[in-house]
């Protein structure tokens, strides 16, 4: 029961930090989002540990439905169940967060593209500008 309340712990953590990214994301602090990064890595090390120190425990291989079988209306399976709830929420919210970023990315692709030029003779600023002279200098 221990091990199953410091994982829903970690759990609600590694949410915070999801969506405290999530903000970082959307502000552009990429400093935050560094910070961020790698507190979600260390509380997903923690999380494997626990799950670890879990699985290595009599019947700590049950899945919630056997768990459910065995010890019907049990706050071990209540805690598994809020376990499975947060695994939820914290997908759910890193799908969001992948979404962003892509975006950002896609943003990003687009406005160099717009920028150096696809090509010799593609995008706004390559080939020859008004009256003969290059736009942007992009060997520069």
């Amino acid at each position: 029961m221990d091990i199953l309340s410091r994982q829903c712990n970690t759990l609600i953590s590694l949410c915070r930090v999801a969506r405290e990214k999530q903000r970082a994301i959307l502000s552009g602090a990429i400093d935050d989002l560094l910070e961020l990064v790698a507190q979600e890595e260390r509380l997903a090390e923690t999380l494997e540990k626990n799950e670890e120190e879990r699985a290595s425990l009599p019947g700590g291989a049950l899945t919630l439905q056997e768990m459910e079988q065995r010890f019907p209306g049990s706050k071990l399976l209540e805690e598994g169940r809020k376990m499975a709830q947060l695994c939820i929420e914290l997908q759910e919210i890193n799908t969001a967060n992948e979404q962003l970023l892509a975006s950002a990315l896609a943003y990003v692709d687009f406005s160099l593209r717009a920028l150096m030029g696809e090509g010799d003779q593609k995008g706004t600023y390559s080939g020859q500008g008004p009256r003969g002279g290059a736009w942007l200098d992009t060997r520069a």
